[in-house]
């Protein structure tokens, strides 16, 4: 007569020899050996957390005692933890169907005994469906036993222990935050797409408590690369000037969406170097939010202050964007000389308006001046303002700064200073490039001409040791907004999977943020040691 036996041993070894005179030796938890003909070895498998071996003998052999299984009334959860293979939390999951705020199912492969998962504020800790993957017999959520697949509390920290066949326990420790991030909550009627739509908006602070509302604010996709399975910027639009989450009244927003920037922080980065560092006159605000239209939820995005002319933001003048491409109801000109297009901003002109022909004849006069080596053209230049702005694209290496990434304010009385500053996602190694080497504005048709001036140059060496000063202030600006998003990464991850993560537990996504944050970190400041080298004016 046969009987059936499964044993997981410590260390299972097939060494050559001994495979060789078709024998198997096992190692056990006691310090003995057992070794087995070839012959009564059944079946083998083997997996990351333990090897399993099938043998068939026949009782008289006496060769093994199979394992003592004790009953789920016999289980004492009070005795202390004795990891083994057979009490292993692999994995755990929630899942979709029974949230709809979850764009798919969150995984977590567990690697630790404490974990943290970090879930959108809008998602209902309380009762959420979770999936376990196991080795173990019997298992327990803050003392009470669960399958996989019950609803679950999660809204204060739990405790699971994972019990083995043989009433052997181990600990884990699971904690569910959410990201400590304001939510915006944006409605609408319709699909949003390039053309503005009605909506209506609530602000919840990172406790969930209303903040602000409003139903008199439009939306729309913004750009032209605009589509529904992006993570798409949009643009905003209250009929009233509106402050949100502490910044400056204003009717117009932007949502920027930071999608291809793994960090989620370059922009925001960007912003504070200008604002603290650069002297310019209005620098736009910008707060990290989480982004919900429709019910669905978007992942991390900041809320910035839209350009435009009005009170707290550019005083007055006219707004200008230098572009590569325009569309045909843009109102815009191309300078004579340097062939670069300029976009009219604010206050929107009309194809013959005074406005765009004043700042066309403006620049194109400006222009011929440069190229005729005639210094008259300064009269139009805010030297110090041209030598901020020049220094900041070269820090933050804006390739496109004189293409399709610039603006600038022409005044009243005919004064050009550049600037505001805006989206910076591409910059400081991102979607540039990594390199922290090489000029990207002194060959532009603007500069190459400024650059001979002896006052444009003085200022620009005195603000590039102001500049040098201030390294390590500049380099923990990045770590205090990398602070702010830190378990906002998170959230974007599971919607977004922009930085690889293979599961969803913190501990798992953190080091790749963190690799992320060194990234910039890193490039900016070899970027001030190359300006320091070899910049010279």
């Amino acid at each position: 007569m046969k009987t059936e036996a499964i044993y997981t041993a410590l260390a299972l070894l097939f060494a050559g020899n001994t495979f060789a005179q078709g024998q198997v030796t096992i190692h056990k938890k006691d310090g003995t050996t057992l070794t087995y003909p070839l012959t009564a070895v059944d079946t083998l498998s083997d997996n990351e957390t333990s090897h399993h071996m099938t043998l068939s003998y026949s009782k008289q052999e006496g060769l093994l005692e199979p394992a003592q299984v004790i009953k789920a009334s016999e289980v004492n959860l009070k005795q202390a933890d004795q990891p083994q293979s057979y009490n292993l939390l692999q994995s755990i999951t929630i899942s979709s169907q029974e949230s709809s705020d979850l764009k798919r199912d969150i995984r977590i492969d567990v690697n630790h005994s404490t974990i943290t998962l970090v879930l959108p504020n809008i998602i209902d800790r309380s009762n959420l469906k979770l999936g376990f993957e196991t080795t173990g017999s019997y298992l327990y959520l803050n003392g009470k036993s669960i399958e996989s697949g019950a609803k679950c509390d999660l809204s204060k920290q739990a405790e699971i222990k994972v019990v083995a066949f043989n009433g052997e326990i181990r600990t884990y420790q699971l904690a569910v935050i959410n990201a400590g991030l304001p939510t915006m909550e944006c409605t609408t009627t319709n699909s949003i797409n390039g053309d503005w739509e009605s909506a209506s908006i609530v602000i919840k602070d990172e406790k969930g408590k209303s903040s602000f509302s409003s139903s008199e604010v439009k939306i729309k996709g913004r750009g032209s690369h605009y589509k529904e399975n992006l993570k798409n910027s949009y643009n905003i639009k209250f009929d009233q000037k509106s402050a949100l989450l502490g910044m400056n009244a204003g009717k117009r927003w932007v949502l920027l969406a930071n999608a291809y920037d793994k960090s989620l922080i370059r922009s925001s980065v960007a912003f504070d170097i200008a604002s603290k560092y650069f002297g310019f006159d209005w620098t736009p605000q910008c707060k990290e939010v989480e982004l919900v239209i429709n019910g669905e939820y978007k992942g991390c995005y900041t809320l910035v202050e839209q350009i435009r002319v009005a009170d707290g933001r550019v005083p007055s003048g006219t707004i200008l964007s230098l572009e590569e491409g325009v569309s045909p109801d843009e109102d815009h000109f191309q300078a004579k000389e340097s062939g670069l297009t300029f976009v009219m901003r604010d206050p929107e002109t009309g194809v013959a308006g005074t406005q765009l022909l004043r700042s066309q004849r403006i620049i194109d006069d400006m222009e011929r001046a440069m190229k005729a080596g005639d210094n008259d053209y300064l009269k139009n230049i805010d030297i110090p303002n041209f030598a901020s702005w020049f220094l900041f694209n070269e820090l933050v290496k804006n390739e496109e700064a004189m293409s399709s990434d610039g603006y600038l304010t022409l005044s009243e009385e005919g004064k050009l200073s550049m600037g505001p500053i805006w989206e910076m996602s591409k910059t400081m190694g991102g979607e540039y490039g990594d390199s922290y080497k090489n000029s990207v504005l002194e060959d532009s048709y603007w500069f190459s001409h400024l650059l001979k001036n002896e006052n444009f140059k003085k200022s620009l060496s005195q603000q590039l040791e102001k500049l040098a000063d201030a390294e390590s202030e500049i380099l923990s600006l990045i770590q205090e907004r990398a602070k702010s998003i830190r378990y906002g990464i998170a959230c974007n991850e599971n919607v977004w999977h922009n930085l690889g993560a293979t599961s969803e537990d913190w501990e798992a996504i953190s080091p790749l943020f963190e690799m992320e944050i060194e990234k910039v970190v890193n490039w900016l400041n070899n970027r001030i040691s190359w300006m320091k080298n070899n910049l010279k004016f």
